[in-house]
């Protein structure tokens, strides 16, 4: 980068002139014709990222780190829930069935016949119960009986 000078007196060193490269679209070095103007490339200025910006992206990113853990912490949870309310629908499930099989064999008739029979002295009929039909004068008798019984 430097290079030192030809003099006697001592090493002063002179900055080392450094020839840029300009390019053409096709990749060869500048033209040559006469007559116009070789526009030369701007140097470029190194922009240095400023603290304030890095600890702002750290800060964002930080952020970001934050909201994504407990966004993990929230679905596990809810997946935890899920599977304790799975469970008790279940258990209800089971309940259920079992309460339905209790009351299909409370109400069953070969239960219902004996409980009668030995608690209450029924019997099951001998014969074959008789269809009679009622006149329609009668019917109108009892219906008025009825509405005057409950006034």
């Amino acid at each position: 980068m430097w290079e030192r000078s030809g003099h006697k007196s001592g090493a002063v060193r002179v900055p080392e002139v450094h020839r840029e490269q300009r390019y053409i679209f096709n990749g060869e070095p500048s033209a040559t014709v006469s007559g116009y103007a070789v526009r030369q490339n701007r140097r470029t200025i190194r922009r240095r990222m400023s603290t304030f910006n890095i600890i702002l992206a750290l800060f964002v990113l930080g952020i970001g780190i934050v909201f994504y853990i407990d966004n993990i912490i929230v679905v596990n949870q809810l997946v935890v829930d899920v599977n304790a309310l799975q469970g008790k629908y279940q258990r209800q499930l089971e309940t259920n069935a079992a309460l339905q099989a209790e009351v299909s064999r409370k109400a069953s008739l070969e239960r219902i016949g004996k409980l009668a029979s030995e608690s209450l002295g029924m019997q099951y009929a001998q014969e074959q119960p008789e269809w009679f039909t009622v006149d329609s004068d009668l019917q109108e008798r009892a219906e008025k009986t009825r509405k005057e019984l409950e006034k």
